[in-house]
């Protein structure tokens, strides 16, 4: 069936399913896996994508590159999460975007109209695997809106500071750690790498945080 089991056993999109009925579904839905190292693209912009990724291990960045050829990072996606379901579900009408494996990665494809179609075999757990994607597709909407709430921010300290909050909330702790470089996080940000290191390093001065690498501490 192309696909590992192992590698699935901690996705949200097979909750409440057991392992013998993930393997039968698994062959239902026609999924398939593929390795990526890091630096390759998943998806160009212009390619006509079909089939929704789950990153089972690895980071995906979702990429746009304007007319002048500069890339911006507008989302991140880590093990367990989905991408390319809006490419999939609008096909010509979907933003055209790239997403590009920022580590080694390895993804577990889904093909959207073996969802969406009625189980001809009824399976039970043909419904729970939907009703799981539609609670993903909801978790996206949540981090596309935190994205807004950052970039409505007036100034770079205050952006900082609510993207630090996002990620203290979604870890559930003041002590967090960033799946972004310095390069990475000024990109999403829409920030200059320099500008936000001298901000970082204020911020830490005026006791709002600390920080050593990609970790961080919320005062």
């Amino acid at each position: 069936m192309g696909s590992d089991l192992k590698a699935t056993v901690e996705l949200p999109l097979f909750h409440g399913i057991s392992d013998q009925d993930r393997a039968a579904l698994l062959g239902c839905l026609k999924t398939y896996s593929r390795s990526y190292k890091k630096g390759a693209y998943i998806h160009l912009e212009q390619d006509h994508v079909q089939d929704v990724g789950i990153v089972c291990s690895g980071l995906v960045h979702m990429l746009k590159e304007d007319v002048w050829g500069r890339l911006t990072l507008l989302a991140y996606m880590g093990p367990g999460e989905l991408f390319g379901e809006t490419s999939a579900l609008c096909g010509e009408r979907a933003g055209h975007v790239s997403f590009l494996a920022a580590e080694d990665t390895e993804v577990l494809f889904l093909p959207l109209d073996h969802v969406l179609t009625p189980c001809k075999k009824q399976c039970d757990f043909h419904a729970a695997v939907s009703r799981n994607l539609c609670a993903m597709l909801g978790e996206n909407n949540l981090k596309l809106m935190e994205k807004i709430e950052i970039a409505a921010k007036g100034s770079l300290r205050e952006k900082i500071l609510a993207y630090l909050s996002v990620q203290s909330q979604r870890q559930g702790s003041k002590y967090i750690t960033v799946p972004l470089n310095r390069t990475e996080m000024a990109n999403f940000l829409h920030a200059n790498r320099s500008a936000m290191s001298r901000e970082l390093t204020s911020m830490q001065a005026d006791g709002l945080i600390e920080f050593d690498g990609n970790t961080f501490v919320l005062k």
